[in-house]
């Protein structure tokens, strides 16, 4: 997203229309219903790329075969391709392929649509230890010591997402024709709170700093003279019985439990097995030869942590020596 990877420039609407409509003709036949191309506010009068997304229901053999078919049928010759993004040129302007669980699918078109609004709205969703983005809505679980965190699924039901917030669905679903409509929407919320845009971390500064639509939201929330500062409970597990209530399909506090269970394995664990055992037995393990080392001693059970719990330290020890002989 942005368009700036080839340094093509932005495209008047008109212009993007055009390409957009010769994507969607020849995509419509190639992929029929497993593509989205995320939505936009009516007025935007420019644009600096295409976002395609595509369902891995679509894919007949694997990504890189895709990807070169893609190539081919549209006379692609300029491609970059990092992880499940294709980047190409495609008439001198940029088109960005993502390719995504199908699972996933429909909230990673809902997130990307309307440029940053799903950035805003997961600054707010934050603040209930919430995350925010292509998988809907996750709830970040982190063990006492704060070393280890997981995000639990809370719901990918978007009228439901926004619900949350107090945010009107069935304006999100009839469209915006400005940014400033757009902007009203998202700050509507009684939760929404100007304090992250004040006081900007390292990645909102950086977030502002690469993308037009959140330059324009700080200065509209400045030009309006919003003021909003939501006040949240310091302590990041009081919204919990609020977020289970209110999304219980969600079982919250089921997967919650399970993983308070697999701490207490994770504590008696600890002592017999970590790292630090790992380099006194075979002190030639370092850095990432360590940490891979453990992934696949790990990866002999389906639960680990729950086997290694149930041995002793000598026990243990034994493993990893049996298993070091032929790693």
């Amino acid at each position: 997203m942005g368009g700036n990877l080839f340094k093509l420039g932005r495209l008047p609407k008109a212009d993007y229309l055009e390409i957009e409509g010769e994507l969607r003709q020849y995509l419509d036949q190639k992929l029929g219903d497993l593509y989205r191309i995320p939505r936009y506010y009516r007025d935007k009068p420019d644009f600096g790329d295409v976002d395609i997304i595509v369902s891995d229901a679509a894919i007949q053999t694997t990504w890189q075969d895709l990807r070169m078919e893609l190539s081919v049928d549209l006379g692609i010759q300029e491609h970059k391709s990092l992880g499940t993004v294709f980047s190409t040129v495609y008439r001198n302007f940029q088109v960005d392929f993502f390719y995504r669980e199908h699972r996933y699918f429909e909230s990673t078109y809902n997130y990307l649509s309307f440029n940053d609004v799903g950035n805003i709205l997961g600054k707010i969703f934050k603040r209930f230890n919430l995350k925010y983005g292509e998988q809907g809505l996750l709830y970040v679980f982190r063990r006492a010591d704060g070393h280890f965190q997981k995000d639990l699924e809370v719901s990918q039901d978007f009228e439901r997402i926004f619900a949350f917030l107090q945010l009107d669905h069935a304006h999100w679903l009839r469209g915006f024709d400005t940014l400033d409509e757009l902007f009203r929407w998202a700050t509507a919320s009684p939760y929404f709170s100007i304090h992250p845009y004040l006081e900007q971390d390292a990645t909102t500064s950086q977030r502002v700093k690469e993308r037009t639509t959140m330059r324009r939201f700080v200065a509209w929330l400045e030009e309006q003279g919003i003021s909003q500062k939501f006040e949240f409970a310091a302590d990041r597990d009081f919204y919990l019985p609020m977020i289970a209530a209110f999304f219980p399909e969600g079982h919250l506090l089921e997967k919650i439990e399970l993983e308070r269970q697999r701490e207490a394995y994770v504590l008696r664990v600890r002592g017999k097995y970590s790292g630090q055992v790992i380099m006194r037995l075979f002190p030639d393990l370092q850095g990432k030869a360590l940490g891979d080392f453990m992934r696949s001693f790990e990866a002999q059970w389906a639960d680990h942590e729950v086997v290694l719990a149930g041995m002793d330290a000598e026990e243990i020890a034994d493993q990893l020596r049996l298993f070091k002989a032929s790693y």
